[in-house]
């Protein structure tokens, strides 16, 4: 995922004004709205201010993504926010927030959030990327940063990714149609999990219930994905993985079609795909 998709120059702030974490926060808010890009600031500040009271969305390293779902967008914003002195975040290492990443997203696009974050946790543990927004001049810079920081997103082949190209059998199986679907339900109930106030026993029940049913070759591979770069499961659209927005060769789309036997993998990002 390019981050920078998410994020316009305008909604880029070099230095906060706000001095701790409320005003910080409420500082971005208002500027998505300022930008047009948020319609009302105070129902995304209510539920930004109820979660940071219930958990900090401190993830160490100096970065923050607090976030909120929020009806009525098309589509995932979000505002950047820069505190070059530090702020005080009771973040989970215990140490000062210098970058803030304010999310607000519709509650359809769930999947695209957590894509998002992971995408951004990922960049932003290299100390490389995080010392260029930090150290860049203006708001112009800053962006200029965080789109260039995406090239760094470049991961070795995994094990089982070159396995896969070697023997595509791995993923052979009696009803492959039925694998996929169990994957499916499988990504929907932690996503479900992740947002649930209530029920969050009977959700993990579901859950453990469908890992058993996965064969443990395909799980691994499954929650490799959703450690690393979640979504696992995509769609392909034409001729287009939805999960890395890579176009794949007609002839392994058309296999994906004809080919039941086999659960398929995306050749570029190695998740599981399926023609909608």
């Amino acid at each position: 995922m390019m981050v920078s998709k998410f994020i316009a120059e305008n909604c880029v702030v070099p230095s906060l004004k706000a001095n701790n974490k409320p005003d910080a926060l409420k500082e971005l808010t208002h500027l998505l709205f300022d930008r047009k890009k948020l319609k009302n600031v105070g129902p995304a500040l209510d539920q930004i201010m109820a979660r940071e009271t219930t958990e900090s969305t401190g993830i160490g390293h100096g970065i923050a993504v607090p976030h909120a779902r929020v009806s009525g967008l098309k589509g995932l914003i979000c505002a950047v926010g820069r505190v070059p002195e530090g702020l005080e975040y009771n973040a989970v290492d215990k140490r000062p927030v210098y970058l803030i990443f304010l999310i607000c997203y519709p509650p359809t696009q769930q999947t695209t959030y957590l894509n998002f974050v992971a995408t951004l946790a990922k960049l932003l543990r290299d100390e490389a990327n995080r010392k260029s927004i930090l150290d860049a001049e203006g708001a112009n810079e800053m962006f200029l940063a965080i789109e260039n920081m995406a090239e760094s997103l470049v991961e070795p082949e995994d094990a089982f990714a070159r396995d896969l190209k070697a023997s595509p059998d791995l993923l052979k199986t009696k009803d492959a149609h039925a694998d996929l679907i169990l994957l499916a339900r499988l990504q929907l109930c932690q996503e479900m999990y992740e947002t649930a106030r209530t029920g969050k026993k009977q959700l993990k029940e579901r859950i453990e219930n469908i890992r058993t049913l996965v064969d443990p070759r395909i799980l691994k591979h499954y929650d490799r994905l959703m450690k690393s770069r979640p979504p696992a499961v995509v769609p392909v659209e034409g001729d287009t993985c939805q999960g890395c927005f890579m176009k794949m060769p007609s002839q392994l789309a058309q296999k994906v079609k004809q080919d039941t036997e086999h659960i398929h993998t995306c050749n570029n990002c190695s998740r599981f795909i399926y023609m909608l």
